[in-house]
């Protein structure tokens, strides 16, 4: 009988804040390398930058930092992951409004990937106590490794 589902579409977002200090850049571009190595090999069929504020209030729901946030939090509670410490929420200052406010802080760099557009894995994480980094999800894609599978472990996010 003839295998009648679609292949699945794998893709990688990578997150940058606008305002990289010179090593971050240097590591993006090597990110971005690498990504660029996977999609010829047929490891991955795409990939994209987007560029992302350093921090955003937490109360500003309609800001897209912010619903991406949300659904990287999602998935780490599935997968019995933390997002924090490379996600982390600050008390700061805000010169437009002279008021102390509670902001999400984001990390220099993240990475997300995505089969056919269900999210499978978002670096940097913790789990157990140990740090995944984006390095390593490249390792692990280019391997052939599947996404971290969902896990036990109580799930610790930035808010």
């Amino acid at each position: 009988m003839p295998n009648t589902e679609c292949p699945q579409t794998r893709r990688a977002e990578l997150f940058v804040r606008a305002d990289l200090p010179t090593p971050s850049e240097h590591r993006r571009v090597a990110v971005e390398n690498r990504l660029q190595e996977l999609q010829c090999a047929g490891v991955i069929d795409g990939f994209e930058t987007t560029v992302w504020e350093k921090r955003v209030p937490v109360g500003d729901e309609d800001c897209p930092e912010r619903t991406r946030y949300e659904e990287f939090r999602d998935w780490a509670t599935e997968a019995g992951a933390s997002l924090s410490p490379f996600f982390d929420t600050r008390l700061c200052y805000s010169w437009q409004t002279a008021e102390k406010r509670t902001e999400l802080v984001m990390p220099a760099l993240c990475l997300a990937c995505y089969e056919d557009d269900e999210l499978v894995q978002v670096a940097p994480f913790a789990r157990g106590g140990t740090p995944h980094s984006i390095e390593e999800c490249l390792d692990d894609l280019e391997a052939g490794r599947e996404p971290m599978p969902a896990g036990t472990v109580t799930a610790s996010t930035a808010d």
